[in-house]
């Protein structure tokens, strides 16, 4: 694959690695997980500073 596509086999390597890490997260924002857990932030106020991001 490197090789085909000009870059480094470590390049790819990272690639991969970056793509498998986001791979599991996304997971766990399937199973709700992720959804609990900003929720529980957002009902203690830890979530002020980001710009009322929950804000509706």
């Amino acid at each position: 694959i490197a090789a085909g596509a000009g870059v480094q086999v470590q390049e790819v390597n990272r690639l991969l690695a970056q793509f498998e890490q986001m791979q599991g997260m996304m997971k766990q924002m399937k199973g709700g997980k992720m959804a609990k857990m900003m929720g529980s932030l957002a009902a203690r106020g830890a979530a002020k500073g980001l710009g009322g991001l929950f804000k509706k």
